[in-house]
């Protein structure tokens, strides 16, 4: 599980060095780490001082983990699409080759590079919290003819000539024109008379299967397969590369590229991170979740300088909230925030004796959790601001859990738009002062106790679960409920006196954490642009929460000249608001009440004004503060000795942000050393990149299986669904 940062939208920015942010005791100014802006939309870039201090073979470690990640990014975006790794090389390929330059009139070359922008930091045509498909402006018919343009150019796209490439394009054109076509990537509320998974353009399952099909069909792999029909059957495809033994699965042709990176990674790790590395080898080989477990137990036992999260993880995407989506995060330790993780995990179970459910589920004996503060060098351009891992219940309530705070990624996120937003959503002089002092300190406390203890706490009732975990009850409601929970935790915690041991205005940062997390409620409203309702799981929790605490008479809904707030009417009747639900929350994961969170959240987490959303968006607007980020990941570049072996690392953060996406598009389907020689030299050069996209294009992928004109339409009677 993991905080959000905020997820978001990009429109074509200019490429600027931001320059690298002073070590200092408050936050950084927001020039520090602009790197570009149209509108109110901004990409950031986060910073990676701390790689300069890696040891030699921490150095290589990060180095081949960064390729790992490109090796797999292909998967990502074919999970959240059925067409959209071709849509990818097409859009990449046109950039390229195919613009119309200088001499040309320029409007179609921005609104191409707009379209790729947003693309790449959505990883798909979906907006990444509301769900919802976005479509270029350029027209089809440009976009042919740009197309043509590139084939002249050199680039084939894999067509064997211009008539295949205009009917490979057109195949193409519902997917990136057609707004009613595929329009909810994760539909956990479908339109009437529609099913939850045939809504929803994300690949978890294959065309024609619906909830009710699943009513009666075992999934050995929940996590890491897709669900198809075959002859009318279901099947599970298996996300694995195989081996001598094993068939290749899905996925075989990336995750075996990640595997020879990891193998590279292997030979340089030290003795806490060989066996690691080993283990998770080996699950993508089996793709069998006994190998995942092994994996993650042996993850948790290793607190190592330089690490990573690779595989399929987080649940979001997938209506039932059991199919993971492949992320690929690495980190090293940044022992300057490490403050706050290491005092919440010392005293994990002081903290899991104070909450405020029935003793019996509480951990009566917790696993002292690795905790740690770290900078991400390769991350997805929505990064989250914390983690915590592994999801598998059964695995945290025996061997612990592991919480990172991202530093480098809330650092960006604070000065960009964060603190601009506790300052415009502050109804007073008096609190603007305080959210100007605490703010950014408030956020790290929330995180750090949202990961370290927020999905880390509390245990099931195993009599009335049996061996099943809680999500397996609360389907679709589960990552809303575990969202909200953790949040909840961090608030309840927030005016404990043991945080008195980090910062005399321990009081002072509790109040900031308690007003900040009603203005995060209150500006998810800006995020949701057309409609009334909440998708994002993380948005129906806190909007959830807010509307219970409003109930509660703790929060009140204030307008003054013509601005609404959302204020605290007092802390101590918000703390019993908080301890109340939270507690309400985990009776009902520990005994998998269905019905007990589908009221919550169905009731109170939903729906919203849309006068009030449109109040709100306009104020976020006028403030100049950006809606959306995307970040720019810190560009690592190998240093290699005449053998072509890596010495040394140098970061820099001059590469634009779609030049990074580009590189990684080659570096990820390379063997470890032609991407380590490339990266150490030539990638940097247009010339370069233009060269591997010719070489490495591959054929048209085959047509997907039949399916509806239009996704989202009613299903026809035969309920076929896709």
């Amino acid at each position: 599980m993991y905080a959000l940062l905020l997820l978001s939208v990009l429109a074509a920015a200019p490429q600027a060095k931001p320059a690298e942010p002073a070590k200092t005791t408050g936050p950084a100014s927001a020039a520090s780490f602009l790197k570009g802006r149209t509108g109110n939309q901004a990409v950031a870039q986060i910073f990676a001082p701390g790689v300069a201090g890696l040891a030699p073979e921490d150095k290589r470690v990060a180095w081949f983990l960064t390729l790992a990640a490109h090796a797999g990014e292909d998967i990502a975006y074919d999970q959240l699409g059925w067409k959209l790794l071709e849509v990818k090389r097409l859009i990449e390929g046109i950039y390229l080759f195919g613009l119309e330059g200088a001499g040309g009139p320029g409007l179609f070359d921005k609104r191409l590079t707009s379209y790729l922008t947003r693309f790449y930091g959505e990883t798909g045509n979906h907006d990444q919290v509301t769900g919802r498909k976005f479509v270029p402006d350029f027209t089809a018919g440009e976009l042919d003819a740009a197309a043509v343009r590139a084939f002249r150019a050199g680039y084939t796209f894999g067509a064997k000539d211009e008539y295949a490439l205009r009917a490979w394009i057109k195949e193409l054109q519902p997917t990136i024109f057609d707004a009613s076509f595929e329009p909810a990537l994760t539909a956990k509320s479908p339109p009437e008379g529609q099913d939850m998974l045939t809504a929803s353009a994300s690949t978890s399952y294959g065309p024609g299967v619906t909830l009710k099909d699943l009513e009666r069909f075992s999934e050995k792999n929940p996590l890491n397969s897709r669900v198809v029909k075959e002859n009318g059957k279901l099947v599970e495809q298996i996300f694995r590369a195989g081996d001598k033994k094993i068939p290749p699965g899905l996925y075989a042709e990336p995750l075996t590229r990640v595997i020879a990176q990891l193998t590279e990674a292997m030979k340089s790790a030290n003795a806490k991170q060989k066996p690691v590395l080993a283990r998770l080898i080996r699950y993508f080989q089996t793709g069998n979740l006994k190998d995942w477990e092994a994996y993650n137990i042996a993850w948790l036992k290793a607190d190592t300088v330089v690490d990573a999260n690779i595989g399929f993880i987080e649940t979001y995407v997938d209506p039932r909230g059991q199919k993971g989506q492949w992320e690929a995060l690495v980190n090293y330790r940044n022992a300057s925030e490490n403050q706050i993780m290491e005092l919440i995990a010392k005293r994990a179970q002081y903290f899991e004796d104070r909450m405020p459910w029935p003793d019996t589920y509480k951990r009566k004996k917790v696993t002292l959790p690795v905790a740690k503060a770290v900078d991400f060098v390769a991350t997805h351009p929505t990064p989250p601001a914390g983690i915590n891992l592994p999801n598998e219940q059964h695995i945290r309530e025996k061997y612990g859990s592991k919480s990172i705070l991202v530093a480098n990624v809330m650092d960006a996120a604070s000065a960009l738009r964060r603190l601009p937003l506790a300052l415009e959503f502050s109804r007073t002089p008096e609190e603007r002062a305080q959210a100007e002092k605490y703010s950014v300190a408030a956020r790290k406390w929330l995180v750090a106790f949202h990961e370290v203890l927020g999905h880390a706490s509390g245990q099931s009732d195993k009599k009335k679960l049996g061996k099943q975990p809680p999500s397996y009850y609360l389907k679709e409601y589960d990552n809303t409920l575990e969202e909200a929970r953790a949040d909840l935790v961090a608030l309840w915690h927030a005016f404990d006196p043991a945080l008195t041991e980090l910062s005399p205005d321990a009081l002072k940062i509790a109040q900031q954490m308690y007003r900040d997390y009603l203005v995060e409620g209150l500006t998810n409203l800006s995020r949701v642009e057309k409609g009334d309702s909440f998708e994002e799981d993380h948005q129906r929790g806190h909007h959830m929460a807010v509307n219970f605490m409003i109930e509660k008479g703790a929060v009140k809904q204030v307008t003054e000249n013509g601005r609404t707030y959302w204020t605290v009417v007092d802390y101590d009747k918000m703390r019993a608001a908080v301890g109340e639900l939270l507690s309400k929350l985990m009776v009902i994961k520990a005994t998998g009440d269905y019905e007990g969170i589908r009221e919550l959240v169905t009731q109170k987490g939903i729906k919203f004004d849309p006068k009030l959303r449109d109040e709100v968006a306009q104020r976020v607007k006028a403030a100049d503060v950006p809606s959306v980020l995307f970040m720019t990941a810190p560009r690592l570049v190998p240093v290699v000795d005449d053998k072509g072996q890596v010495t040394d690392l140098k970061v820099e953060t001059a590469q634009g942000f779609i030049e990074q996406h580009l590189e990684r598009s080659v570096l990820g389907k390379l063997a470890p050393a032609e991407a380590t020689k490339m990266a150490a030299g030539l990638a940097s050069t247009p010339g370069a990149l233009k060269e591997a996209f010719k070489t490495l294009a591959p054929a048209p992928a085959a047509e997907a299986p039949a399916r509806p004109a239009k996704r989202g339409a009613a299903p026809a009677k035969s309920g076929s669904g896709r």
